[in-house]
C-alpha cells in the first residue's frame, strides 16, 4: 500500500511536468497579444505634457483655467502653475490630460 502512493506521487508528479511544459511550449508560438487577459494588459506610456500642450488642450476644449481646473479636480493655482511651467502634473493629472485631448467628448462625462 505504501508503495503504490509513493508511485501515485511519483506519476502525479511527472504528470504535472510533463503539463507545465507542454504549456510552455505551446505559448512559445502565440504573441504578446494573445498572452493578455484582463489583468495583464499593455498601456500606453503616461504623456509628459509641458506647459504649451496643456494650454493648447485647454484652449482646445474652450475652457477657462477656472472651469480646467474644475473639471481636472485640481485648484486655479494648480493650473496656473501648470501652464506658467512652475510645475509639471503628476502621472494621474497626465493620464487624463491625455483622454480628454483625445476625446474632448469625455468632458461631457464629467459636466453636471
Amino acid at each position: 500500500m505504501v508503495k503504490s502512493k509513493i508511485r501515485n506521487k511519483k506519476d502525479i508528479s511527472k504528470s504535472i511536468i510533463t503539463g507545465l511544459t507542454e504549456a510552455l511550449e505551446f505559448t512559445k508560438n502565440l504573441d504578446r497579444a494573445t498572452l493578455r487577459t484582463k489583468n495583464n494588459f499593455a498601456l500606453k506610456p503616461v504623456p509628459n505634457y509641458k506647459s504649451d500642450d496643456i494650454k493648447k488642450i485647454r484652449k482646445k476644449l474652450f475652457l477657462t483655467q477656472k472651469t480646467f481646473a474644475k473639471a481636472l479636480g485640481v485648484s486655479i493655482k494648480t493650473v496656473e502653475s501648470w501652464e506658467s511651467n512652475t510645475n509639471i502634473p503628476s502621472g494621474p493629472a497626465q493620464r487624463f490630460l491625455y483622454l480628454l485631448n483625445k476625446k474632448p467628448q469625455l468632458l461631457e462625462e464629467i459636466k453636471s
